[in-house]
């Protein structure tokens, strides 16, 4: 199980990226996954955390560890 590296909290979600069909807009609002919007850059985070709103995971993380 996840935690997050800021709070240590273990309510993370994915965050999803693209344009959301129906089911993935209502995962959304029911606060299963976040919506990280269409533009993918190659370094987004890929979890948030719901406690404290903290995104990570992706290649920040990876950079972070060399």
């Amino acid at each position: 199980m996840k935690a997050c590296p800021k709070c240590k909290s273990n309510m993370i979600i994915d965050i999803v990226y693209g344009y959301p069909g129906d089911k993935l807009l209502s995962d959304a609002i029911q606060s299963k996954v976040k919506l990280g919007g269409c533009v993918i850059w190659g370094d987004d985070p890929e979890y948030t955390c719901k406690s404290c709103g903290h995104n990570f995971g992706g290649l920040d993380d990876i950079n972070d560890d060399l």
